[in-house]
C-alpha cells in the first residue's frame, strides 16, 4: 500500500538517525560538561500519519449478500431453450480510494451457495435443482469531479469474469470413436455404445466502461452508483441441454426384446458436447445506499444488473452407427457395426443472459 511521500521519508529518516535517547555521561559537577541530549518525543505514527484524516490512502473492504434472478436462452435451428433460476450468492468487495488523486480501484468475488429455477424447451418444462454461479472482477475509476474527501463522479474501465451455470439438464453423447469401442449382443443384434454427458456451462469475459459515483451526506449516509455499458464480451462453454435443437439419438434396426428400446438400436447420435462459441454486448449497473452505525463500519443496502445479447455458433460431432450383420445367415449376429463421424457447426444462434436482485453489505474502513 502506498503512503504519502512525506511520510515514507519520515520513516526512511528514523531509521537513518544513529540515536534516538537522551546519552549518558559521568561529568559529575563540571560546569563545562555536556547537557543531555534530548529524546525524540513524537512517535512514529505521528510521523506517517497513520490512521489519520489527512491519510490520503482510504481502504474500504467487507461482505455482501446478492439475491439474485437469473435468466438464459439460446436459440438454434431446432427450437429455443430457455431457462429462469434464483441463486443466492456470497460476495467478498475492496475499494481502495487515493484521494490525492481523486483516483479509486474496486475488486469484487462471488459464489452462489444455492441455485433453482426452470428450464423450458421445445419438448417440456423440467426444475433446475442445482448449479453454480461464480463471478471475480475489478474496476479502476477517476473521481474527474471529486471534493479530494471521497465523494466525486468520474470514469471507470474494468473487467468482469461471469459464469453463469445452472443446471439445465445435462447433455447425453457417445464417446465412441470407431466400432471396435462398440459391443453387441449376438443372439438379439442390441448394441452397447460408450457414453458420457456434459453439465450446461457459459463463461462470458466483460468488458466495463461507464461512469461510477460517490457522495457523503454528512457524516452517518452516503450513496455510491456505478453504470457501465459492455461493448464487447466473449461468450463460450457447453450447452447442456436434451431437446430437439440438441437431439440426442434415433432408432432403428435388429433389436429384440427385451431389450428396452422397442424402436431398435441407436443409429445416430451425438459423440461430443455441444459447444457454445460467439460474442456479445449489453450493460451493467448497481447502487447503494449506506449507513454509518458506528465508526469504521459501514451497511449498505442496493441492487445490480447485469445483462448480455449477442450470438454463438453451436459445434458438435455426431456418429452413425450401422447395425451388426449376420455374415453367414445362421441367425446369430457375427459382424461388427459401421461407424461414421462428422463435425457440424450451427452459426449465428441469438443468446441472452440476465443475472439481477438485491444487495446488502458491510463493510469496515479504514
Amino acid at each position: 500500500m502506498l503512503r504519502s511521500t512525506s511520510s515514507i521519508l519520515a520513516l526512511l529518516a528514523a531509521m537513518t538517525v544513529p540515536a534516538v535517547a537522551a546519552d549518558y555521561n559521568d561529568w559529575g559537577d563540571d560546569e563545562d560538561a555536556p547537557e543531555f541530549r534530548s529524546s525524540y518525543t513524537v512517535e512514529p505514527s505521528q510521523w506517517t500519519e497513520l490512521g489519520d484524516e489527512t491519510d490520503p490512502i482510504y481502504i474500504e473492504t467487507g461482505v455482501r449478500y446478492w439475491y439474485a434472478r437469473g435468466a438464459q436462452s439460446f436459440t438454434s435451428s431446432g427450437g429455443t431453450v430457455s431457462s429462469t433460476d434464483t441463486a443466492h450468492i456470497g460476495e467478498l468487495h475492496l475499494r481502495i480510494e487515493d484521494r490525492v488523486t481523486d483516483t479509486f480501484a474496486t475488486a469484487i468475488g462471488g459464489y452462489s451457495m444455492a441455485v433453482s429455477g426452470d428450464v423450458t424447451t421445445p419438448s417440456g418444462v423440467n426444475p433446475i435443482v442445482d448449479g453454480r454461479v461464480a463471478y471475480v472482477g475489478g474496476d479502476l475509476g477517476w473521481n474527474a469531479w471529486g471534493d479530494g474527501n471521497g465523494s466525486g463522479i468520474g470514469p471507470m474501465v474494468g473487467y468482469l469474469y461471469w459464469k453463469d451455470e445452472p443446471d439445465t439438464g445435462r447433455f447425453n453423447y457417445t464417446t465412441a470413436e470407431s466400432a471396435a469401442d462398440i459391443t453387441y449382443d449376438p443372439t438379439t443384434g442390441q448394441t452397447f455404445l460408450p457414453g458420457a454427458s456434459a453439465a450446461n456451462s457459459i463463461d462470458a469475459h466483460v468488458l466495463r466502461l461507464g461512469i461510477s459515483g460517490k457522495a457523503k451526506l454528512g457524516d452517518i449516509f452516503d450513496v455510491t452508483a456505478t453504470i457501465a455499458g459492455v461493448p464487447y464480451a466473449k461468450v463460450s462453454g457447453t450447452a447442456g441441454v436434451d431437446d430437439p435443437a440438441f437431439s440426442v439419438a434415433e432408432y432403428g434396426g435388429p433389436a429384440q426384446a427385451p431389450y428396452s428400446f422397442t424402436n431398435g438400436n441407436i443409429s445416430s447420435m451425438r459423440s461430443s458436447p455441444t459447444s457454445i462459441d460467439g460474442w456479445g454486448y449489453g450493460a451493467m449497473a448497481e447502487a447503494f445506499v449506506g449507513i454509518k452505525p458506528v465508526e469504521n463500519l459501514t451497511v449498505r443496502l442496493g441492487g445490480r444488473a447485469w445483462y448480455l445479447q449477442g450470438t454463438a455458433d453451436a459445434t458438435y460431432d455426431r456418429a452413425t452407427i450401422g447395425n451388426p450383420g449376420d455374415a453367414d445367415a445362421d441367425g446369430t449376429y457375427d459382424t461388427d457395426p459401421s461407424f461414421v463421424e462428422g463435425s457440424f457447426i450451427s452459426t449465428n444462434n441469438p443468446f441472452r443472459m440476465l443475472r439481477f436482485g438485491l444487495l446488502a453489505e458491510a463493510t469496515y474502513a479504514f
